[in-house]
């Protein structure tokens, strides 16, 4: 029996093709790098039911992936859209006990408005 299905995830796309969050991940170390994807794999599987300690609502349709990391902390700002999709809008390391306002007007501004 199979189970439910996942999620799709996608990264923010610039209007000439940048990718910044994929850039960002893949300029990480070979460890910070796996420990993103498997942070990204349970949101796959799990979507809008993935919960603190990973995720949590940043209000205005955002999310925020956390994930910790002797590099990091990581944060993945993203939101979710119809037919189980996900789009990855920013991604940084959080250096401040909030997430400062500039990262997520960030990612506001990179959000799809469909």
């Amino acid at each position: 029996m199979a189970g439910p299905q996942r999620w799709q995830i996608d990264d923010w796309r610039g209007p000439v093709g940048a990718r910044p969050v994929k850039e960002f991940i893949e300029d990480l170390s070979k460890p910070a790098r796996a420990k993103v994807y498997a942070a990204l794999e349970l949101l796959e599987e799990h979507g809008n039911q993935l919960q603190l300690p990973h995720s949590r609502s940043l209000g205005s349709g955002l999310q925020e992936l956390r994930i910790s990391h002797p590099e990091g902390p990581f944060r993945v700002i993203y939101c979710y859209l119809p037919n189980r999709r996900i789009v990855l809008l920013h991604v940084f390391v959080k250096r401040t006990e909030e997430i400062r306002r500039s990262d997520v007007d960030l990612a506001k501004a990179r959000k799809p408005t469909a």
